[in-house]
């Protein structure tokens, strides 16, 4: 194994450690925590049948699980980890994303995020990273529960897919609870 792919193995773990200093640093007064659960549905910019790929889906459905730390500024903190049935991306197997995301705004916000995805059934444990851009808006739906509704655009999503380059577009919708 070089120790390039070996770095990027570190930059997911890295990303957490970060985000979890951060976390930890922050004056918890005003701050809020909040878990969700949501949907998000992907497509691929490019058509893979016409690229030799006719077995491999262009778009589908991911169980997203979320959290998001708002310091009570202007700048926020999201971690998503979302799942994938078999047959994302041509895998046998299931598949994991883990993104970190800087995001500026509340209500209506936006930002950038990094993320790989993991999975063996490819033939790699974890992919080269792709960048994220988010927009979003959320709704209170309750005290202490709101409707994030999103939309992202995905670089480099596809890259470790067997010639395949392709970037993503996906809709989400999560449900937040205050902790």
């Amino acid at each position: 194994m070089t120790s390039n792919h070996r770095s990027r193995r570190r930059l997911p773990g890295g990303l957490l450690l970060t985000l979890t200093l951060i976390l930890i640093a922050a004056p918890a007064g005003a701050a809020e925590h909040r878990l969700g659960v949501g949907v998000h549905f992907w497509r691929t910019v490019d058509d893979f049948a016409n690229d030799r790929f006719t077995d491999v889906d262009d778009d589908g459905f991911a169980w997203v699980l979320s959290y998001r730390y708002d310091p009570q500024g202007l700048i926020n903190f999201q971690v998503d980890l979302e799942y994938f049935d078999s047959g994302f991306g041509d895998s046998s197997e299931a598949a994991l994303s883990p993104i970190a995301y800087v995001l500026l705004g509340n209500k209506l916000y936006g930002g950038l995020g990094v993320g790989v995805v993991t999975t063996r059934g490819i033939g790699i444990d974890v992919s080269d990273p792709f960048f994220a851009a988010r927009v979003g808006y959320q709704i209170g739906l309750l005290p202490g529960i709101r409707l994030d509704v999103n939309a992202n655009y995905r670089a480099g999503a596809f890259e470790d897919l067997r010639g395949v380059s392709s970037d993503a577009v996906t809709l989400g919708a999560v449900v937040r609870f205050k902790l």
